[in-house]
């Protein structure tokens, strides 16, 4: 019950706020949820929801998610790999400062998903890579290229 945590919850330091929490229901009882939380302010889901830690829910919930986050990573790899063809320098810092880094949280947090960034890596490979080295990289640089630099690598 809702109840319980709003008011034993203090004692322990946890201030719960309804608006704030969506809890994810059992596939076979949403209604049941729905029901039981009537009136307390949360908002139950079948589904999932999308949380700053990962992204409980079910498989279809995540796996929407994650694709259309890989939608905007490939356009904003897009948009790097037009600058790199100018700046080069600057596209890879901005890429391994700051791009990289939302992916690979997210492969991180949310298990079963490697095959979805199969268009992300198609836009490093096809698009970002070449602006910055000023030609189609080979299978073998490719690889060479996943390394970190600590190896020879770029760590792309």
């Amino acid at each position: 019950r809702w109840d319980t945590p709003r008011i034993r919850g203090p004692e322990y330091g946890h201030q719960p706020k309804p608006s704030k929490t969506v809890p994810t229901a059992k596939e076979d009882c949403p209604q049941t949820a729905k029901q039981t939380l009537k009136g307390s302010g949360t908002q139950a889901t079948a589904e999932g929801e999308r949380h700053p830690g990962a992204v409980p829910g079910r498989e279809k919930f995540r796996r929407k998610y994650v694709e259309d986050k890989v939608a905007k990573w490939v356009r904003d790899v897009e948009q790097l790999s037009e600058i790199g063809r100018d700046d080069p320098q600057a596209a890879y810092t901005a890429f391994t400062k700051a791009l990289c880094h939302r992916w690979t949280f997210v492969q991180r947090t949310v298990p079963g998903i490697s095959e979805l960034f199969g268009p992300l890596e198609s836009a490093l490979r096809h698009s970002f890579l070449p602006a910055i080295v000023g030609r189609q990289v080979s299978d073998l640089e490719r690889k060479v290229f996943t390394l970190p630099v600590r190896l020879g690598g770029l760590g792309i």
